[in-house]
């Protein structure tokens, strides 16, 4: 069952392999200058809404039918690419705008032979791309 997908990599729950997420979450803001006042209190001033950020943690699990080094290797490169994607879930486009993958951040539970990685947790950090990635 497709529950989303990012970029090229799907999150996707099956008999035979879990590629999912965990621990979502999302932020966001307004964006306010502040312009100092000789003798009184700063006056704010409302710049606009800032981008959202996203995070969210993904196990991948040699035994849920998963290479994780593989899709470590993923991750990094759609991270080093640098590559506005669109980020779907539940069938829906988070927002209208576009992502990219500001971080990752990674944590190797279980090694097997020759250094292989059989399962490791993934926290991702997403930011919006408003910069006319519009859908």
């Amino acid at each position: 069952m497709l529950v989303g997908f990012m970029a090229d990599i799907p999150f996707v729950v099956s008999s035979r392999y879990i590629r999912t997420f965990d621990d979502y979450s999302r932020s966001s803001g307004g964006r306010w200058a502040q312009h100092d006042i000789i003798g009184d209190k700063p006056v704010l001033e409302y710049l606009g809404p800032d981008v959202e950020k996203i995070s969210f943690t993904m196990q991948l699990r040699a035994d849920q039918g998963i290479s994780p080094a593989r899709e470590l290797k993923k991750l990094r490169r759609l991270r080093d690419n640098g590559k506005v994607f669109p980020l779907v879930i539940g069938g829906n486009m988070v927002t209208n705008n576009m992502w990219v993958l500001e971080s990752i951040d990674e944590s190797v539970s279980f090694w097997g032979k020759a250094g292989s990685i059989l399962s490791v947790k993934v926290n991702v950090t997403l930011k919006e791309y408003a910069g006319g990635g519009l859908l």
